[in-house]
């Protein structure tokens, strides 16, 4: 019997369906060459498809994996077989461990080259969505947000891709972390909820925490610790950020439909209307951009906050209707606020 290393890796790498044309021509060549290598060959498939599917080789069980190989093959008692017979036997158990590892190696290596398949969800402007990731997780989409994520999660990583703003229920699994990753930061969780807001029209980037604990790297090369009620703001143009206690129910409540706003500016505040109702609203008047304002808006349509803010705040604005353009698209509503004139009051 022609036994060698090189040969048991052969034999491995044609059970995990690794060859190359050549790796097989030699494979097909030594076989060819003796009887003996087949019955070796064939030795080594009954201990394959007695492993199979693939393991952890701590795990492996020498004596049981060897009773079910004599099992299988269904030999004679040892005391009746011959010579050769019996130190094939032998053999077949002292190479056991050593061919269990090979192909465990060989599969784990195969896994780790496997080519990811992504799964990439839009949000438009004007809808919001829901994703159930394939860990459990779950995620909400803002209007104009986009989702990457891999169809299978790997061990040990549950990598996703955000552009625009979304709200995460992370599923808790602490042997495999799980990380949001965005332009300038990346959120690295286990089990928790948060809101990461990173429009890539935005110079600023948020990170929310409803509960349990996070970790945000920014720019690879800080992390600062989250806890509950906690929000980070980075400004990217500045390169600097700022952590508060907030109240999370204003910047997580948009996922069922409900704008909150605490005594923010208008310019703000018409950013997040248009977002929600796909429509462009410009503030023409830097005097009433930066006035704080306060309401909550559930459930009402365009036309009614526009009036309701018309009543509370002191503007006035005009509304573009869409239309139809060359290509046969249609444009998006564009509104332009003011400041109210003295004699409008």
């Amino acid at each position: 019997m022609q036994v060698n290393n090189n040969i048991d890796i052969l034999i491995a790498k044609h059970f995990s369906e690794e060859l190359t044309i050549d790796e097989e021509n030699m494979l097909t060549s030594w076989l060819n060459e003796d009887v003996n290598n087949i019955a070796y060959f064939n030795q080594l498939r009954n201990i394959w498809q007695v492993s199979y599917p693939s393991f952890n080789p701590e795990t492996i069980d020498v004596a049981k994996a060897e009773k079910k190989i004599m099992k299988t093959i269904k030999v004679k008692r040892w005391t009746q077989m011959p010579a050769v017979v019996w130190w094939q036997r032998i053999a077949a158990i002292i190479i056991l461990p050593l061919f269990l590892l090979m192909a465990y190696l060989i599969n784990k290596e195969k896994n780790l080259t496997a080519e990811v398949v992504y799964q990439e969800i839009f949000s438009p402007f004007g809808v919001r969505s829901q994703v159930n990731l394939p860990d459990g997780s779950k995620v909400w989409l803002n209007s104009g947000s986009r989702l990457k994520y891999p169809v299978v999660f790997k061990s040990g990583i549950r990598d996703v891709y955000l552009s625009g703003e979304a709200y995460f229920e992370v599923h808790s699994d602490k042997n495999n972390p799980f990380m949001v990753k965005t332009a300038n930061l990346a959120v690295k969780a286990t089990g928790t909820a948060f809101n990461v807001e990173a429009y890539s029209t935005d110079s600023v980037i948020a990170v929310t925490l409803v509960h349990g604990k996070v970790n945000v790297e920014l720019n690879n090369d800080r992390n600062i610790a989250l806890v509950p009620n906690q929000r980070l703001s980075y400004n990217n143009k500045s390169n600097s950020y700022n952590l508060a206690k907030v109240d999370t129910y204003k910047w997580c409540t948009w996922r069922n439909g409900i704008l909150v706003f605490r005594n923010d500016p208008l310019d703000y505040v018409f950013k997040k209307i248009g977002q929600m109702y796909n429509v462009d609203i410009l503030v023409k008047d830097t005097q009433i951009a930066s006035q704080p304002y306060r309401a909550t808006f559930e459930g009402e349509s365009l036309e009614e906050i526009l009036r309701l803010m018309k009543m509370t705040a002191p503007i006035r604005y005009r509304r573009t209707e869409r239309f139809k353009t060359k290509n046969g698209e249609f444009s998006k509503e564009k509104i332009e606020v003011y400041k109210q004139k003295i004699n409008e009051l």
